[in-house]
């Protein structure tokens, strides 16, 4: 299906295969989300899609999140952690036990169109080079704007979704390869995600979907954007401070997932480019954690350091493809820069608000 659409321009839409879908396993992961979990899981409930099941994943709520998953839904499995575990081990302890062949990662504050698995299935069940798929993602305030059409990365290691705040006006209505997937709604290949390894960890939130893609690309796995499929987000409505944990991740990311050669020569550009932004956010910041992200972010992978080399030092050793090829897929300059300069959209910079904890 994926070199089908690719070939065709026009026709890319998977109604024109016909295919056999396979049982799915969507899990939704839930800290407080009492004011989302429900209509998440009526938007599940109510998808066109033959056959799946369904797992909540909940980081030690404490608002009562899970009483209407327990009296609407009894269907559901519900696994409670005593403590938060943040995104990447709350996934990986459920993921390690999941037996379907494909998983749906779903955040708890997203509403999914009835066909958007149907439509996405195609371009991953047919090609085992494909190890992940996600959709078009829309703001749920305002459904015309753009939250993530697949994501960026640039050579510096900083990942964006990419048309992150632009209005929808059909720029990314092409089934195409992106360098990452966002994991608030995506699709993943089991076999891959054994083979490319768990979530690291240490990320807790913010950049771990951008280092398993990178990580699946070093062993030649491609990840497709899908448009016809469409969920809707709202975001921020569970996120906590995101800049300085953007900045910390930012950097073990291409730590980790750069040969030597790459880093050192990117190194002098990194260290300059890096001071530029910590001096921005030191005057613009809104509060103490965002005026010292990019200080903390290095002080962080200082102190760590040891931890990153040993698992550089597994991926350097597993990987198939080299630096050249995967800067081919990345952008060629700082989306930070960019951001920055106002050439990219970002609801960031257009609404320099606090977040909600």
């Amino acid at each position: 299906m994926v070199q089908y659409a690719l070939r065709d321009p026009v026709v890319q839409r998977s109604g024109d295969v016909e295919i056999e879908f396979p049982e799915v396993t969507v899990v939704v992961l839930n800290y407080n989300g009492k004011k989302h979990i429900q209509e998440c899981l009526n938007s599940i409930f109510s998808m066109n899609y033959p056959q799946f099941k369904v797992v909540v994943v909940d980081n030690a709520s404490n608002d009562g999140s899970l009483d209407p998953v327990r009296a609407k839904y009894p269907q559901v499995k519900i696994v409670k952690y005593d403590r938060n575990h943040g995104f990447a081990k709350a996934y990986n302890i459920v993921l390690k036990e999941v037996n379907s062949e494909f998983i749906v990662l779903l955040n708890n504050d997203v509403t999914v169109e009835p066909s958007w698995l149907r439509e996405l299935m195609p371009y991953i069940t047919d090609d085992n080079e494909v190890s992940a798929v996600t959709p078009k993602m829309l703001f749920m305030q305002n459904t015309s704007s753009i939250n993530a059409a697949g994501g960026k990365c640039d050579i510096y290691g900083s990942g964006w979704n990419r048309g992150n705040g632009e209005t929808d006006s059909g720029q990314y209505e092409r089934v195409e390869e992106v360098f990452y997937a966002n994991c608030g709604a995506i699709v993943i290949r089991k076999n891959a995600w054994k083979d490319v390894g768990s979530f690291d960890e240490e990320y807790f939130l913010y950049g771990e979907d951008l280092d398993w893609c990178w990580r699946a690309r070093l062993k030649g796995y491609r990840i497709f954007y899908v448009p016809h499929s469409r969920i809707y987000h709202e975001w921020r409505a569970s996120n906590g401070p995101m800049i300085p944990l953007l900045e910390r991740n930012w950097l073990t990311t291409a730590l980790k997932n750069y040969d030597s050669g790459t880093l050192m020569k990117l190194a002098p550009k990194l260290v300059a480019l890096k001071t530029a932004v910590a001096a921005w956010l030191l005057f613009n910041g809104r509060d103490l954690n965002e005026k010292l992200a990019v200080l903390g972010g290095f002080a962080w992978n200082l102190k760590r350091f040891r931890e990153t080399w040993k698992k550089r030092l597994l991926i350097q050793a597993s990987r198939k493809i080299d630096d050249k090829e995967i800067q081919k897929h990345m952008y060629n300059g700082s989306l930070e820069l960019s951001l920055g300069l106002r050439r990219i959209k970002h609801p960031i910079t257009n609404n320099w608000v606090s977040y909600d904890s």
